[in-house]
């Protein structure tokens, strides 16, 4: 009888299992306390009266369509009600929920929850942005690839109660098969195992990604803005097609481009337009301006392999788009203190650390020269108190851009901050110890410009932004190789209005 029972309950989970609108490898990794709202809650987009908040419905019945109800309170305990609804979601949005909450209040906290079928999901915290704040603090993250490591940064991030925003600059998921850029020995393989290329392969991979815990504690606690870089699509992708898209494997590149770029709105905090586009600027009224790029897919046209290309020089080659260029030239000339540019590669210069060539980066605006050269000529003749934060390289830097790269301040633009990896491997997962040290040498030598470099640290950035100043700081896990809740080390640089010079650095270790 015992036997029977054993049978009968094995086959009901089973039947169960095998109905949930998941991917079957994922069904493992579910936290049952958290049925049916596994993934989470997040917010995104923020404005000064409105807060976008988004969830995923994961169900074990097989139905077309579902309804999940909505509130946003003023206190935890949602005593105090100001919005609440209710929504339809179905298969073809993937029952993922996105919805634009208006009417809120400038520059407050607001808690939020979804309920479908009397089942409520955890709650999230968003903030509304302010008009006019004395200061504000915002992180800045990149490249979190789930097989190379633990998402420990996100946690940090999460828990860092000072933070009122969180820019992801691209790279959030990696579209690689299993073990094909990563280190299985953490056990952190990817779902679905082959490349993602369909529409199915993208959505799971997100899920994957987001019912990590680390990830899903920093979409509940802060507000994001986010864009895209490559691995989003495949790598190196420009407008027309990818360094890893070869259609004779993977099929149509506009087909897995367009799966691509429905996956990504459907399951990122950020608000859905008919162009699918991604640059945009937030205003804070006197204080700052922060902009958004779009240096990946918009305008960019394919990369060159090297300097020596014959069309390098080419004046029509473009990473913005002239659309773009013209919107981001407006953007820069508004009256605000700070110019705030969330960026995907390095504007630069930056020059790799080879012992004799100085060879530059391609993907990044290096590779694009007439229009970069064009750009910081604006900036430095037009544009006051500029910052870059950029992601896609896996290492932090400072330094101050100008056209060619050199140690004379007087022909700064801006300055420019990279910031690292949340996971995704910089040089000692590659080189030995000596050869780590080496290059960091030879960035220095090879980049008078640069005034910070490190090349093995995880983490994230944060801008403390005032009237007068800038503190940016590089925060630091102590690994990635094994769950921690361990900050590491923090380095920190100033900018004073009205300069285009980073001040030295402090830093203080804390291992």
């Amino acid at each position: 009888m015992i036997k029977y029972l054993v049978l009968i309950l094995t086959l009901t989970c089973f039947s169960v299992q095998s109905q949930l609108n998941i991917h079957p490898d994922l069904i493992k990794r579910l936290d049952a306390s958290l049925k049916p709202f596994y993934h989470g809650v997040a917010s995104g987009d923020p404005g000064q009266n409105s807060l976008l908040i988004w969830t995923k419905l994961t169900l074990d019945k097989s139905i077309d369509q579902a309804q999940i109800k909505w509130e946003v309170a003023t206190d935890i305990e949602f005593k105090s009600i100001v919005q609440k609804g209710v929504a339809t979601v179905g298969v073809e949005t993937d029952f993922v929920l996105k919805t634009e909450v208006s009417n809120l209040k400038e520059g407050r906290k607001y808690f939020y929850r979804f309920n479908h079928e009397n089942v409520y999901s955890i709650i999230g915290e968003g903030k509304t942005l302010p008009s006019n704040p004395d200061n504000i603090q915002i992180a800045f993250g990149s490249c979190s690839n789930y097989e190379y490591g633990f998402f420990n940064a996100y946690r940090l991030m999460a828990n860092n109660e000072e933070v009122d925003l969180f820019v992801h600059l691209g790279d959030y998921i990696y579209e690689y098969e299993a073990g094909g850029y990563g280190d299985t020995s953490m056990h952190r393989i990817n779902v679905p195992a082959h490349e993602i290329v369909s529409l199915d392969d993208y959505r799971t991979r997100y899920s994957l990604y987001r019912l990590d815990p680390d990830l899903r504690l920093a979409h509940q606690k802060k507000t994001f803005i986010t864009t895209w870089d490559d691995h989003e699509t495949a790598d190196n992708s420009y407008d027309g097609g990818a360094n890893n898209h070869q259609d004779s494997l993977e099929g149509d590149w506009w087909t897995r481009k367009n799966a691509a770029t429905q996956a990504y709105f459907e399951w990122l905090p950020i608000t859905d337009n008919k162009e699918n586009r991604l640059y945009r600027s937030f205003d804070l009224g006197g204080l700052l301006n922060l902009v958004i790029l779009d240096t990946r897919i918009e305008g960019r046209d394919l990369q060159v392999d090297s300097m020596e290309a014959i069309n390098y020089l080419d004046s029509s080659r473009t990473i913005l788009g002239e659309e773009q260029y013209d919107w981001l030239h407006n953007e820069l000339l508004k009256e605000n203190t700070w110019k705030i540019i969330g960026n995907q590669v390095p504007i630069g210069p930056m020059f790799f650390p080879d012992s004799i060539a100085k060879r530059k980066y391609m993907d990044g605006w290096d590779g694009y020269p007439v229009e970069r050269e064009r750009f910081l000529n604006f900036v430095k003749d037009s544009v006051e108190n500029m910052i870059v934060v950029t992601g896609d390289y896996h290492r932090s830097f400072a330094f101050e851009n100008d056209v060619v790269g050199t140690k004379d301040t007087l022909d700064n633009s801006s300055v420019e901050f990279v910031v690292t990896s949340i996971s995704s491997p910089n040089d000692d997962e590659y080189y030995s110890d000596d050869l780590v040290k080496l290059y960091t040498n030879r960035r220095y030598s090879n980049n008078p410009h640069l005034k910070y470099n490190d090349n093995v640290n995880h983490g994230y950035f944060v801008l403390d932004i005032s009237k007068n100043q800038v503190l940016a700081s590089f925060i630091y896990v102590d690994t990635v190789k094994e769950l921690s809740k361990k900050k590491g080390s923090e380095v920190q640089f100033l900018i004073r209005s009205g300069s285009k010079v980073l001040k030295g650095y402090k830093s203080t270790i804390q291992w």
